[in-house]
Parts: structure tokens; sequence; C-alpha cells
């Protein structure tokens, strides 16, 4: 099955619901996540434990703050009624993305995010295809696990999180640094700034880059 694969990225892997809820302590976080002794999911348990907030307070500032870029849902549609999965893989946490999606009627869309407990302190787990606990490399275990299933991976994305995953994929979506990392490296680069972007590429492009890989093995795609 063709999957469209979708993430959400907090700018700067900074989920919103930390910014103003997290104690002191963050900053020295960031610097070692770009010194590179953190990978982003280090990162992110790491911070997600500076967060004294509930549950409760968490879930209502992702929806008072969050929003979807434009056209998000309409890509959604498109996905269903031509045929392709549509799939959020998240460095994130369940504590906001399931409450945005589910408040704009996605609960049935397939997501997978950091999932999130409370026992003293809040932490965070982030599960390979497989169930198995990973310290890096999320986003990357999903993108290979559908291109191993033998589907045709269309990844839209943004950060620098990204770039290993994107590489996997027959055709990439990007902005800001995915987008810069890739130029000039990606054969099927398209730029896009909202999801009606995507939509315009896709309605052109889709058809022709399923019939180019219909002889080409999981393996080799």
């Amino acid at each position: 099955m063709p999957r469209l694969r979708r993430h959400h990225r907090p700018r700067q892997y900074r989920p919103p619901a930390l910014r103003a809820l997290r104690r002191p302590g963050w900053r020295g976080l960031e610097q070692r996540l770009r010194a590179g002794e953190l990978s982003v999911e280090q990162y992110n348990a790491a911070a997600l434990d500076l967060v004294e907030a509930d549950d409760g307070t968490l879930r209502t500032f992702a929806l008072e703050s969050a929003r979807l870029r434009p056209g998000f849902l309409d890509l959604i549609d498109w996905a269903h009624w031509n045929g392709w999965l549509p799939v959020v893989v998240s460095n994130g946490f369940d504590l906001y993305v399931d409450p945005v999606l589910d408040a704009h009627r996605l609960d049935r869309l397939a997501r997978h995010c950091g999932r999130t407990w409370f026992a003293y302190r809040w932490r965070v787990r982030y599960d390979s295809p497989r169930g198995v606990e990973l310290q890096e490399g999320f986003k990357l275990a999903y993108a290979r696990a559908f291109r191993d299933l033998g589907d045709f991976v269309v990844y839209v994305g943004d950060g620098a999180s990204d770039i290993p995953a994107a590489r996997l994929a027959p055709a990439v979506f990007a902005r800001s640094t995915l987008r810069e990392r890739l130029e000039g490296e990606h054969p099927r680069l398209y730029p896009f700034e909202t999801f009606h972007d995507v939509i315009a590429v896709l309605e052109q492009e889709a058809h022709r880059w399923l019939a180019s890989s219909s002889s080409t093995t999981p393996a080799e795609g």
C-alpha cells in the first residue's frame, strides 16, 4: 500500500506544552543536543522530566496553543480518497499529539509518538515498530519498516531529525532545515509551505511514482 508519512516536529525540538510549563534547566539540555551529546529522543525525555504540570493542564495547553498547518485535513481526505495510508510519526508526546488530532476528528488517524506516563515525575518511551524501546532513530525505524513492507513512502517534514528517515523515502516534501540539507541530494525533493502544496504535486505525480516503482522490490525501493 502506498503510504503517506507525515510527522509533527516542534520548532527547535521543543514541544509547545513544555515551553511555558517546565522548570529551569532546559538550556543546558539544549546545548547538549546541539553538541550531539543527546539524541532528540533523549533530549525530549530529559526536557519532559522538567515539567511539573499535570496531564489535564498539558492537554489543555496543547489544545489552546497548537495549530495544524493549513491544508492538513484536506491532505488526509485526499489520501483516504486515493487509496493512500496517512501516518503521523512524531518525536513529540502523546500528551499533545493525541488531543490535537482527536480535536479535529482524526481519532482514527494512525500516529506513532512518545508515549508518556507519570510516576512521581513524567516519563516517556519511544518504541520501534517491533515494540523495542529506542534511545535514538525513532522516525528512521518507522521509515525503514514501511519501506521493508514494500510501501511507497512519501515523507513530509522540516527538521534535522527527519533527515535520516527522509533519505529512505522515494519522494520527500520538505521545508526549512530538511529542505536545505537534502537540496541537490534527493532526486524527488519538493518544497512546501502548506499541505495544499503537497496535494498539488500528488495530484500530478503520485500515479507516476507508483507506476515507476511497480517493478521494484521492497529491498531496492
